[in-house]
């Protein structure tokens, strides 16, 4: 099914949740934040949650720096 991850285009697997999304994706799971249509999803809900086709989805690393 077909996606968008920060303004790109993805296709992923049918019933993918969070967690799954992420192994897909080759990305860690410590921190980064996640928001499905503007709706944050906290850390506890990810295995969950399951990404529905044409959903919106905002991923957000954390940086350091000073």
């Amino acid at each position: 099914m077909t996606i968008n991850i920060n303004n790109q285009e993805q296709i992923v697997s049918e019933n993918s949740s969070i967690v799954s999304l992420l192994e897909q994706l080759c990305l860690s799971k410590e921190g980064i934040a996640i928001a499905i249509n503007n709706e944050i999803i906290t850390k506890s809900n990810w295995s969950q949650t399951l990404i529905q086709g044409e959903d919106n989805i905002t991923i957000i690393q954390a940086t350091q720096g000073g």
